[in-house]
This record gives structure tokens, C-alpha cells and sequence, in this order.
């Protein structure tokens, strides 16, 4: 992925990352996403963590970087996550 989100847990199993967690990016990053398909994956780190990554269909730059991740990081606070990073593409 050229462009992308990730975001990265270090205590979070694979089967936690659901299509809430997905539909919860694609909602923060709506600026970034143009075409209506969005392409995701999830995978385990090699310390354990889990990631989800989204393609994103456009380059950020670091101002709508600092939004989306905002956005993002409060959304998952509200819904109880912790313990995670927000990697943007810039």
C-alpha cells in the first residue's frame, strides 16, 4: 500500500480487529478515501501486536494527517480502545 493508516496494538488479538474496527477507519478518513471500495488488511506483528492497515486512496498531507488521526484516536477512545499507535502516510 503507497498510501495507507495503520493502526497498531500491542495487546490486541487478531480476531478483536472486526469490520466495526474497519468501518470505524473508513469513517475518520473519509477525505482520504475517493473511490468506493477500500482495501484493508490485518495482520500479527513479530512482538504479538496486531495491525490493521487501510489503504487510503490519496496522499495526506501532514495537516489532514493530524485530523484524521485525531478524529481516529478519539473515536477508539470513546469505544474503549488503548494501548495503540496511528501511523498515517504523509
Amino acid at each position: 500500500m503507497k498510501n495507507f493508516i495503520n493502526i497498531v496494538w500491542e495487546n490486541k488479538a487478531l480476531s478483536e480487529v472486526d469490520e466495526y474496527l474497519v468501518d470505524t477507519v473508513l469513517e475518520c478518513a473519509d477525505e482520504a478515501l475517493v473511490e468506493d471500495e477500500t482495501n484493508y488488511e490485518t495482520y500479527d506483528t513479530i512482538d504479538g501486536g496486531t495491525v490493521l492497515a487501510v489503504e487510503l486512496h490519496k496522499q495526506l498531507n501532514d495537516d489532514e494527517s493530524t485530523v484524521i488521526a485525531e478524529r481516529l484516536a478519539n473515536k477508539l477512545f470513546d469505544l474503549g480502545h488503548n494501548n495503540f499507535d496511528i501511523e498515517i502516510s504523509v
